[in-house]
């Protein structure tokens, strides 16, 4: 009797590993029987605080020109990116920035808190305030289901907050009305909750890193029984989704050593640990980020990249962000600025080419995910919301005409201005939700009748 490849794949029987295999060996089962909705829709969120500032991330080829009175949109792939932007040059063909749009409907100052992505009014300087809405990240989850159906990594937590580590609620998304979202500070428990379900949950303390260890022993045998089930096609991709489970043995391993180190001979150098690792740890939850989509454990993730009482040190960086917003410190604001966001770029450029490199379809996988670069204070550490940059990567699964191209809408209050409420109706118009209008309109906007309240259909393909 002659076996298909799906009949295969579902004869298998497999270990320790299977819970982290499973998600992966349904979407080739999918795309095995010809289902073209095995490939899913991927979004990661990675929010930075004290605004994003527009000349920034302007290339310089694009600086001065007028847009008061129409949308501004050109190709950006024949330009060269801001110095501070350049690890994003070999991605320009599924890179975009879009500028303009305003978010006066949300809270100003020092963050927006749930408003950035929910569209609304809430909270004080120490209060992310009420939970009115699922934020749009956790709406794009809901649409895009997977066994972690949203996860949320963070490096802080609330924008002024001092928290550190373990579990954290920093105020910016939301699963449904007064539900927030619960942040993963420590990576070495988020590798465990995402990844740890494979071994004894009831393990813990010194044998857990022995434990992780044996987990990939044991997926060896799971996979090389799936090599040679799956159709060369999804080869590629096997090996990707390895070298990224590899990778973060490798960097629970080194962290793991560095801690013993520290316990057993360095009491007092917990403290420069601590002021250093922040920018590891930034590392660590790409890795997680990057890994988990790889793995199909998650489809959404949402990372709080830093907040205002975070202080770059290992760049070389003297002061914390509010600090830099106030310019205070040996540096002008504007090179503080330049020296993070050419560590963010470099980032996300790493996460890309971790996705770019997964055979998937006809493409890759970053052809289906979107990374959204955003802030949670718009345009400047305290935020007018006269302007709510984002810089976009990936193909978003060819439903948007967004990759390649530099946007930016009319000045708040001309003309043709658009809002972020548009925006985020726009991406769920778009990834399945046909809502009429997203979150709350600028009354002033609609008193003027200057406001549009729908998708922005130039971006709709």
């Amino acid at each position: 009797m002659n076996f298909t490849r799906r009949d295969t794949l579902k004869s298998l029987s497999l270990g320790a590993g299977s819970f982290l295999l499973t998600p992966f060996l349904r979407q080739v089962e999918l795309q095995a029987a010809g289902n073209a909705l095995a490939i899913p829709n991927r979004f990661v969120f990675v929010v930075k605080s004290s605004g994003i500032v527009p000349d920034g991330i302007t290339p310089e080829a694009f600086k001065g020109k007028d847009s008061s009175s129409s949308l501004f949109n050109r190709d950006l792939t024949n330009v060269l990116l801001p110095s501070s932007m350049q690890a994003l040059e070999p991605f320009k063909d599924q890179l975009s920035i879009v500028q303009g749009l305003s978010g006066k409907m949300c809270r100003g100052g020092h963050s927006s808190w749930f408003g950035m992505m929910g569209v609304y009014m809430t909270g004080g300087e120490f209060d992310a305030g009420a939970v009115i809405r699922a934020t749009a990240d956790a709406e794009l989850a809901k649409l895009n289901p997977a066994p972690f159906n949203h996860v949320g990594l963070a490096i802080k937590g609330k924008a002024l907050s001092k928290a550190y580590g373990g579990t954290m609620y920093p105020g910016i998304t939301a699963v449904g009305p007064g539900q927030e979202l619960p942040f993963q500070g420590s990576p070495d428990i988020a590798y465990e909750q995402l990844f740890g379900s494979a071994v004894s949950a009831s393990k813990r303390g010194e044998k857990r890193f022995r434990l992780q260890k044996n987990l990939f022993d044991f997926m060896v045998d799971d996979i090389k029984k799936i090599k040679k089930a799956i159709p060369s096609s999804e080869q590629g991709k096997m090996d990707a989704y390895l070298n990224s489970f590899e990778e973060l043995q490798v960097r629970h391993s080194k962290l793991s050593s560095m801690k013993d180190q520290i316990a057993a001979n360095a009491p007092g150098y917990t403290d420069k640990f601590t002021s250093t690792v922040e920018e590891v740890r930034q590392e660590a939850q790409f890795d997680l980020a990057s890994a988990s989509l790889i793995a199909g454990l998650t489809n959404v993730v949402t990372i709080r990249l830093d907040n205002v009482d975070m202080t770059y040190k290992r760049l070389g960086i003297d002061k914390h962000n509010h600090g830099i917003g106030h310019n205070e410190g040996s540096k002008t604001q504007d090179e503080y600025r330049n020296i993070i966001r050419t560590h963010h770029s470099e980032l996300l450029a790493k996460m890309a080419k971790k996705l770019r490199a997964v055979p998937e379809g006809d493409g890759n996988m970053l052809d289906n995910t979107m990374i959204v670069f955003l802030s949670d204070s718009s345009d400047r550490h305290h935020g007018s919301g006269m302007e709510w940059p984002y810089v976009i990567i990936g193909g978003g699964g060819g439903k948007l005409k967004l990759p390649g191209r530099y946007l930016r809408y009319p000045k708040y209050g001309e003309k043709g201005c658009r809002t972020i409420g548009d925006w985020w109706t726009t991406l769920l118009n778009a990834y399945g939700n046909p809502i009429k209008y997203y979150g709350n309109e600028d009354l002033v906007l609609k008193q003027n009748g200057s406001s549009h309240a729908g998708p922005l259909e130039e971006l709709m393909v």
